[in-house]
């Protein structure tokens, strides 16, 4: 009887759980295998591409059936790395809980304009699909070309792409790009687009280049959607050596959370450039490259969040919409692509070290759509520590347009002047280094806190007092943390 009881609470188990009993695996080394094999996979499936070398390959990895949340159906390299994508190789992804993982694209790409290495719509639209494990390296048009395609293009719903490596583009179009599906009829900047949901986390993202505008690393949305509500994730990934582009990553989409990212000498930075009500706290930004353009933080738009950033040896603070920390004016008659006034933002509790200066400036405009400025009102500027700031104006503080209307309080500095009240000038040895990391004791503004948690609400997240307003060294990435298992960075 006991027996007979253990396989009967086995199976139930099983059941209980969906766990397959046993998944097939189907291998495969070229496209008619692969059709074939999609039209026999079920939940739990795995397909195996064969290691080598191919050229020209366009997977459309499409089943018939869907994957669940325990069971995906799986499109997997042999070997990671070991499958060896160039010429005008794709993947497209279509269906439901489908999972990509291993492959590696390199070497000659010949893909046409706005055709995408990996986008995540086929026939179908892709929901749950994640891909993970998979580089793509120095598999790039020319900028010569004029043509424009994304590594990564996202589309769908709850979809995740996470352990990635990306590597050398130097054309035109971001590496990464979320999309938000815009139905016939689409009236530009409604906000009746979906919510994607997406989760875009441990990548690495390495050098690139592109001397116009649209070389950024990661673009969230576009202007045409820029009022969808995205609910994106974007956290713990690596971003390096992006040259020439003053956005490393641009949102344009509401309600996203950037979070625990490591930026490291790159030309531009973390900028909110269109959408409301985004989170940018706990990332890293180290501008130390020599080449004298690394930016900080730049807010622009209505009701973003931006607390408890380090920054640090930023070299572009001498130029207009690179300080630190840029807090932008909008324009009058403001097109959807152009610049809305950062009325309401909370820049709390941010620390500025070693920067070329003004370490903070308000109402900065942008004067080449020739449009008057309209400088932001209600800002919230308080508990920032600027720490040593350097160059020709290494004041704390900047006001470019006395109409801007702002609450400072609690902020705190080191060198420079200012007559502002809400800025304390405290001598270097009431500075704190723990792990590398140089803190300020100041007061805490606990309606600060109960803003920004209140804020928080809409992601059911609510943080410490500890979490807004000290950094946690842990938050500084390792480039061994992120990117795929096969290359050791």
């Amino acid at each position: 009887m006991k027996k007979v009881s253990l396989l009967l609470g086995l199976i139930l188990a099983i059941t209980a759980f969906n766990i397959p009993l046993r998944a097939a695996q189907l291998i495969v080394a070229d496209i008619k295998q692969l059709n074939d094999a999609l039209t026999k996979v079920k939940a739990g499936d795995v397909i195996i591409w064969k290691n080598g070398k191919y050229t020209d390959v366009k997977i459309d990895f499409s089943p018939l059936a869907n994957g669940t949340a325990l069971k995906p159906i799986i499109l997997k390299a042999q070997t990671a790395g070991k499958v060896s994508l160039s010429g005008s190789s794709q993947i497209l992804i279509g269906g439901n809980y489908l999972r990509v993982e291993g492959f590696l694209f390199e070497g000659n790409c010949t893909l046409g304009h706005d055709e995408h290495v990996i986008t995540f719509k086929s026939k179908k639209e892709a929901n749950h699909c994640r891909v993970t494990n998979c580089a793509v390296i120095n598999y790039t048009l020319t900028e010569q070309s004029g043509k424009t395609n994304y590594y990564i293009n996202l589309l769908g719903t709850y979809n995740e792409v996470d352990h990635c490596y990306f590597k050398g583009k130097i054309n035109k179009g971001p590496v990464l790009v979320v999309e938000y599906k815009m139905d016939k009829g689409y009236v530009p900047g409604s906000d009746v687009a979906p919510s994607a949901y997406h989760h875009i986390h441990h990548n690495y993202f390495g050098y690139r280049t592109f001397s116009e505008n649209g070389g950024e690393q990661m673009r969230i949305g576009t202007s045409t959607s820029s009022f969808t509500h995205g609910f994106n994730i974007i956290e713990y990934n690596y971003l390096e050596e992006e040259r020439l582009e003053a956005e490393i990553i641009s949102n344009k989409s509401w309600n996203n959370i950037y979070r625990f990212n490591t930026f490291y000498a790159n030309d531009g930075g973390m900028v909110i450039r269109h959408g409301q009500q985004c989170f940018v706290y706990g990332n890293y930004i180290n501008g130390k490259s020599g080449r004298n353009e690394s930016a900080g933080l730049r807010v622009i738009n209505p009701n973003n969040t931006f607390f408890n950033n380090y920054v640090e040896n930023l070299e572009g603070g001498d130029k207009g919409l690179k300080s630190p920390i840029t807090i932008m004016s909008g324009l009058e008659g403001s097109a959807l692509n152009e610049y809305y006034p950062a009325d309401n933002a909370i820049v709390a509790y941010n620390t500025v070290v070693n920067s070329v200066g003004p370490a903070i400036k308000i109402a900065v405009g942008n004067a080449s759509k020739g449009k008057p400025f309209i400088a932001p009102k209600n800002v919230m500027l308080v508990g920032n520590t600027i720490i040593n700031t350097v160059g020709k104006n290494n004041a704390p503080f900047v006001i470019e347009d006395a109409a801007s209307t702002y609450t400072l309080k609690n902020n705190v500095y080191t060198n420079g002047s200012t007559t502002e009240k809400g800025f304390v000038l405290v001598k270097q040895k009431g500075i704190i280094m723990k792990s590398g990391f140089s803190y300020v004791n100041h007061p805490v503004d606990k309606d600060v806190i109960d803003s920004i948690n209140q804020r928080l609400a809409v992601h059911k997240i609510k943080l410490t007092e500890k979490e807004i307003t000290r950094f946690n060294p842990k938050w500084k990435l390792k480039k061994k943390d992120v990117g795929v298992s096969w290359i050791k960075n």
